[in-house]
């Protein structure tokens, strides 16, 4: 019995003293944990170098059109002098008359073309309207159709490869012509989008 009570105590003592030393070894880091939180804290040192993440901005697909009124001393001549200014605006004379051009442009240019209009002589801004179309959702909605319809045309392919009849690749056949017309389709919407995106139709009207 003394001997248990012997081997219980000594236990005891160097339980007590491993803790101790546990204790005093955690001393100095949690010392320098107080210091680095009096300073900033070890976060602020962990987050040196690094910077928010930027938004990713969606390419937009803008669609624009307008018109600007300028008065000027002659329209025939004036119409005449803007056709051949043409190329300061990247645009492409659509129609044009005595008294007004009509450009397809990069609709960055726009700004471009008011000031040459507002200070070229003789010439003078009276008014000008523009507005546009935003396409961005369309543009991906049609893309988004593409490629599931896509997909479906991938799965009738592998099934015309192990079609076992003639009826059956005649059917097969005829689903992939009405999904090649349906691609078609969302192809020739999608082009139409990419033309006119970026782009802006612009009447000048002489008086």
């Amino acid at each position: 019995m003394r001997r248990v009570m012997l081997c219980v105590f000594s236990l005891a003592i160097l339980s007590g003293c491993a803790m101790q030393q546990r204790a005093e070894s955690s001393e100095p880091a949690i010392e320098m944990y107080r210091a680095d939180v009096s300073n900033g804290g070890p976060s602020q040192v962990s987050n040196q170098g690094l910077t928010e993440a930027p938004l990713e901005r969606a390419e937009l697909r803008i669609e624009r059109s307008g018109w600007i009124r300028v008065d000027s001393k002659n329209e025939m001549q004036a119409s005449s002098k803007l056709r051949r200014m043409a190329a300061q605006f990247d645009a492409t004379v659509m129609s044009f008359n005595d008294h007004a051009v009509t450009f397809k442009m990069p609709s960055a240019k726009i700004e471009t073309l008011l000031e040459v209009l507002e200070n070229t002589e003789g010439w003078e801004i009276d008014e000008f309207d523009f507005s546009a179309w935003d396409r961005t959702g369309e543009f991906y909605s049609v893309e988004a159709r593409i490629e599931s319809t896509g997909a479906v045309k991938a799965r009738l392919l592998k099934l015309l490869e192990s079609a076992a009849t003639m009826d059956d690749v005649l059917k097969i056949h005829s689903k992939l012509e009405a999904i090649q017309k349906e691609l078609d389709g969302y192809n020739g919407a999608l082009r139409d989008i990419q033309l006119r995106a970026g782009r802006v139709d612009v009447a000048i009207l002489f008086d």
